[in-house]
């Protein structure tokens, strides 16, 4: 790897694959965000992938982005596997828009492997994409890595923490994990395992840093579903609904049994919690839960009688709790004798979403009840004293923070280093980091940025295209069409869009840009110069008229200048 100089860091200049000297640690994504994970760990010469995930958005018709992989494509690596440590949108999300160009084996638990399945069924490309499943504590073979996958607890099934063995040393990814001390789903956490991997010596780990501002763990799952219990209880006289998140097959198992115990029937709405327990039963979970009715026959019975599931906690808007919430779901309409329990967090950016969302449901007289007013949620992320356990347990030389906004990962930083780790290692997105020899550390940067799923295709989320979108958005778009007649104006068309509404001062500002149009038309300079051309014509007129309008009211629109007619050099 070249480097050069600079005054903040070494900046890489050209790039070669690691020998069998190094361990380099890339992030794409997930250094900078909450989401959108995907990371590179790279020796002799072959890569591994760590997840593959997305992050939402909700501007400009853009919905989901991934991060960009170009750097992977451009330098041809060798990509030995992906591993996934879940089955979560914001590490599995991005592979039915990604593997067409990775094209790399998967290693993924049988859960992860089912909803991957679920998402990839209509891909032409299916039958090439290899997915080994992985058994816990076996260790497998991918290029020159020995991976062992051992099971952590989330808010999910079969979270994977990685053990991945290299010549050089031992590293540990944990994805998103916590330890339960009583978990209703699936087993404990094999702490003494962790610990006999310590003694061996980890050189790195990489640690999820999302509630790094969290003492200690408040809850547990188990309580939660003793809240769930009591309230659907206590509630009898309403129809619930219970809002979480479809891949929480622990909740939603828990909300059946409130349901069951309160002689209620249950019917699933929302498209995403149908098939995540379409994927939970195929994998053997929720095999006990009592037949499901379906949203209309669930309409048409009393509501005491009756507990919905449903998608929406947080305010997405094809959700069904949004659909019912708005009066244009078909069957479920909401009102007074309706109670919702959001036995959910707010994931930061949504605060907007969802309080838009509860204000709609409060309108037609709906009971609410958030987290913040009962224990009907607990977060599947380990607190700081969570995070301080699993170094004892690993005792680690390296602690790499990942998973989290900046503010996150340096707080943990100053954790590890607080609490005696060797060496604590910052990443951003886009860094590489050296993990191998006497000092560790940042060696320089690599291109990364991310991409928007636009339609059917990708584009750079910072290209052109989303730019001039979010110009037309934002500023709005002047349409003008000039017809010429040998170097005269014939006749001058403009269409304002998203500027203001049609009246008097709609026409005012329309027949400004007609006489400056003109004023700007009868110039010599333009129509008499030879130098002179239709496009180099239009540019001229699209730069006077953007003036002219934020002069006029203050918006810098996107300006379309087309001009027909004789006169003109490339007509």
């Amino acid at each position: 790897m070249k480097k050069k100089k600079s005054q903040t860091s070494e900046v890489v200049t050209s790039f070669h694959t690691p020998t069998s000297n190094d361990i380099f640690f890339i992030p794409l994504g997930g250094t900078d965000e909450v989401g959108m994970n995907f990371s590179l760990i790279g020796h002799d010469g072959e890569w591994l992938i760590v997840d593959c995930g997305i992050t939402f958005h909700d501007r400009v018709g853009i919905e989901v982005l991934t991060a960009d992989p170009s750097f992977i494509i451009k330098n041809k690596l060798k990509v030995s596997g992906l591993l996934l440590t879940h089955a979560h949108e914001d590490h599995i999300g991005a592979i039915e828009y990604l593997w067409p160009l990775l094209k790399c084996p998967v290693y993924a638990t049988p859960f992860a492997g089912a909803i991957l399945r679920q998402k990839t069924r209509d891909k032409s490309w299916k039958t090439n994409m290899k997915v080994h499943e992985l058994e816990f504590k076996t260790s497998v073979t991918v290029g020159k890595y020995e991976v062992e996958a051992l099971q952590m607890s989330h808010s999910i099934p079969e979270p994977a923490c990685f053990i991945i063995r290299t010549p050089l040393g031992t590293l540990v990814h944990t994805g998103d994990w916590k330890i339960e001390s009583a978990p209703v789903l699936g087993k404990k956490v094999d702490e003494r395992y962790l610990k006999q991997i310590g003694d061996r010596g980890v050189l790195a780990y990489f640690s999820d840093s999302t509630n790094i501002f969290t003492k200690e763990d408040d809850s547990s799952e188990k309580r939660v579903r003793e809240c769930l219990i009591d309230l659907v209880q206590k509630h009898s006289d309403k129809r619930i609904t219970v809002a979480c998140f479809s891949s929480n097959i622990a909740r939603l198992e828990t909300a059946i049994i409130a349901a069951k115990q309160a002689g209620r029937k249950v019917a699933v709405v929302g498209l995403s919690l149908q098939r995540m327990i379409a994927a939970a039963k195929e994998t053997g979970y929720l095999s006990d839960i009592p037949n499901l009715i379906d949203e209309k026959t669930a309409a048409s019975m009393p509501g005491n009688k009756v507990l919905l599931l449903c998608t929406g906690s947080q305010g997405e808007g094809r959700s069904a709790l949004v659909k019912i919430a708005t009066g244009t779901h078909p069957h479920i309409k909401m009102g007074a004798d309706d109670l919702v329990l959001f036995s959910s967090r707010v994931i930061p950016g949504n605060e907007k979403n969802i309080g838009s969302l509860q204000s709609l449901l409060a309108k037609t007289g709906t009971d609410i009840i958030t987290s913040s007013e009962e224990n009907i949620h607990v977060s599947g992320h380990p607190s700081c004293k969570t995070i301080k356990k699993m170094y004892d347990l690993l005792r680690p030389q390296i602690v790499v923070p990942v998973h989290g906004e900046a503010r996150h990962l340096i707080a943990q930083s100053h954790f590890a280093r607080g609490h005696g780790i060797p060496h604590v290692i910052t990443p951003t997105n886009g860094t590489v980091i050296q993990l191998a020899g006497a000092t560790p550390g940042i060696i320089g940067s690599v291109p990364c940025g991310k991409w928007a799923v636009d339609g059917k295709r990708m584009v750079d989320f910072h290209g052109s295209v989303i730019q001039e979108r979010t110009i037309l958005s934002e500023q709005g778009a002047i349409f003008i069409t000039v017809a010429m007649n040998e170097n005269l104006i014939a006749s001058i068309d403009v269409r304002l869009l998203g500027l203001m509404t049609p009246g008097n001062l709609y026409n005012e500002l329309k027949n400004c840009i007609t006489d400056e149009l003109r004023d700007l038309f009868n110039q010599k300079e333009i129509q008499n110069s030879a130098a002179r051309n239709a496009a180099s014509n239009a540019n001229v007129a699209n730069q006077c008229i953007s003036r002219l309008v934020k002069f006029k009211i203050g918006k810098r629109p996107i300006v379309h200048t087309h001009i027909v007619g004789s006169g003109q050099l490339d007509e």
